[in-house]
């Protein structure tokens, strides 16, 4: 049953528009929960992110579910998933260094140049840190559990779901329905996340000159 389920979530992306009719309006619920799960715990960083939101913007330019209504699940589903994950890290952070198997692998040491390097990069680490894989789940984890600074964490963290819902669902709202990207949908997620992480890599070099700048 269970990995019946799971892999239903594998391929919900696949299947979104089968279930419109079947679901109704429970199917922004369903979405929700797919979103939330995969960004609020690690273990389930394999189900389709980035395509369900594709796919469903897709699917709200043919007026079979409602833009805005996916635009606000989405975002509100990302900030909390990431909000989860941070006190998840943050809880595990206070287990007693012996029944702690984090620290095992996380020294102080380790900790301390996370922290700094997140108080340095803040605003790119965590804002773009949504469009890289795995990174989506681990950051707000890693803020979490170093002890990083929740409010700044929640600013950048909305800033970042925001616009990765609006990459993903807009793109998919207005490309979607195009021909050629329907027969190369694998293709045309990637060249969008190529050219996402090629802007994420030139952010993370400007503010890493601005630093040097500022400590020079």
């Amino acid at each position: 049953m269970l990995l019946e389920i799971i892999q239903f979530l594998r391929e919900i992306d696949q299947v979104i528009f089968y279930y419109i009719k079947e679901l109704g309006l429970y199917i922004y619920i369903l979405l929700f929960a797919v979103v939330f799960t995969k960004t609020a715990f690690v273990i389930l960083t394999f189900l389709p992110g980035d395509s369900t939101v594709f796919t469903s913007g897709t699917l709200a330019a043919i007026d079979k579910l409602d833009f805005m209504t996916l635009l606000i699940i989405f975002i509100v589903a990302t900030t909390l998933a990431d909000s989860s994950n941070y006190l998840i890290g943050k809880s595990i952070r206070k287990i007693p260094p012996k029944r702690n198997l984090f620290r095992r692998f996380l020294s102080e040491e380790t900790n301390e140049k996370a922290l700094n390097f997140l108080e340095n990069y803040d605003r790119v680490a965590i804002t773009f840190s949504r469009f890289v894989p795995l990174m989506r789940t681990m950051t707000p984890f890693i803020c979490g559990y170093s002890g990083f600074s929740y409010g700044t964490f929640l600013r950048y963290n909305f800033m970042g779901a925001v616009l990765w819902t609006v990459v993903w669902l807009g793109g998919g709202f207005l490309l979607g329905n195009i021909p050629w990207v329907e027969e190369n949908l694998v293709l045309t997620l990637t060249i969008i996340s190529i050219f996402v992480f090629s802007f994420t890599g030139y952010a993370y070099v400007k503010q890493f000159k601005k630093k040097a700048v500022t400590a020079d």
